[in-house]
Parts: C-alpha cells; structure tokens; sequence
C-alpha cells in the first residue's frame, strides 16, 4: 500500500523520503498500534495514514472510515473521520484538529477519495498545507453511483491551526450546482486559494466531479460565514 508522505523534518524512529511533496512508506509501527490509536481517540478503522514534518514539527494524519455499507460488490461508510496529530520529540501523539463527518438519511455512504490527498507547502512559508477530500453517493440499489454529476464532495484544507472547508453538490443541470467555502477560506493567501481553485478544475476536466463552474470554479461565501 502506497501513502502519501511529504516532509521536511525527520524524527529518527521515521523513514521518509525527500522532496515538496513525495511518496513514500511511513515505517513507524507504533503509529497504527492498537493503544497509540485508542490513546490519540482513534476509533474508527484507519483506511490511510500519512506521515510528514516541516519546519513547525513532525506530524501523523490518520484517515478513517467505518465501511459499514456495502453497496453492490463495494463498500462504503456511513461515517469517516480525520485526525492530525504532531508527533512531540518523546514521540507521545498530540491533537491538532480533527473532522468528523456522516452521510445524510437519503444518501448510500460515503468515501476519502485518497488519490486526491495532497500534503505540501503550497504558500512556500515553510510548513505544510494538508488537504483532503471525500465524496457522498446517491442511493443505488444495484451499484455505486460514480456519474461525476452525482451526488456531493467536500474538500478540507488544514491551514496554521484552521479548517478550511468547501462543500459542493451537483446535477445535470447548471442551477442544481454550487460550492461554497467556509469564511476563512476567501482570507487565504492568493496562491492557496488558487491551488484550491485549480485542484477543483482539474477534478472537473478529469470527470470526476462536476462543480459549479459559474465563477470559474471559484467557490461562493457559505451562509452564515
């Protein structure tokens, strides 16, 4: 199994390898032992981890799903969670930020799209810049439903401390699409919220998910934020 593993900084009981954004195993057992993951309030099965380090400290996020659905010969989840942690130099796991997330009543599951997890330094300020993105599914009796014009996505950025969060659904139709970010979103630097942008183009362009391209794919302020 591959993982996504950038870092700038190394902790001894850690192998990595180099580079903004490389891939590469991380080698600490200890980190998917059974009373790591029950110290740090990991509860659900971990789907992926990844390890990096950039100039504030090294760090482990954990990608969790409960795959309690099965959906014609796959299996989705009816809850997923993240976790980022900071590995402190007598390697004890400390929380940063965590999501939790589950599927709506009317909707199959849901799943981490992990192939589109990035962990790099995208402002060039020295630390790294986590994003995720998992998408929920119609229901489907037979199988699930992947139409790239179905069903919802959110992607989560972990920025100096702060969540930030997109959340976008679809349809056939022009007017049935929107995406709209959290307030602190249109606070990032340009070059963050660009990334951001351009990430959610290529998605579209790559038929993976069909955005709201009104603005340009530029997400609209969330109500209430």
């Amino acid at each position: 199994m591959k993982y996504l593993l950038p870092l700038l900084a190394l902790l001894p009981a850690l192998a990595f390898g180099q580079g903004k954004d490389s891939k590469t195993i991380c080698t600490d057992e200890r980190l998917l032992q059974s009373d790591t993951l029950k110290k740090s309030g990991i509860l659900l099965p971990v789907f992926k981890h990844y390890c990096y380090g950039d100039q504030s400290g090294n760090y482990v996020l954990y990608l969790t799903e409960k795959q309690d659905v099965k959906q014609g010969e796959e299996k989705l989840s009816s809850a997923v969670e993240a976790h980022l942690l900071k590995i402190e130099a007598d390697k004890s796991l400390s929380s940063i930020a965590s999501i939790r997330d589950k599927v709506n009543a009317d909707e199959a599951g849901m799943e981490f799209w992990s192939k589109l997890t990035e962990i790099s330094d995208i402002d060039n300020d020295g630390n790294m810049e986590p994003i995720l993105v998992y998408r929920f599914y119609n229901k489907d009796e037979a199988k699930i439903d992947h139409d790239a014009f179905s069903g919802r996505i959110k992607i989560i950025m972990f920025y100096k401390g702060s969540k930030v969060v997109i959340r976008a659904i679809t349809g056939n139709l022009d007017g049935e699409r929107e995406t709209t970010a959290t307030g602190n979103f249109f606070a990032l630097p340009a070059s963050v919220q660009k990334h951001l942008v351009k990430k959610m183009t290529g998605m579209y362009k790559d038929n993976l998910y069909g955005f709201d391209n009104s603005y340009q794919f530029v997400p609209r302020k969330s109500k209430g934020n």
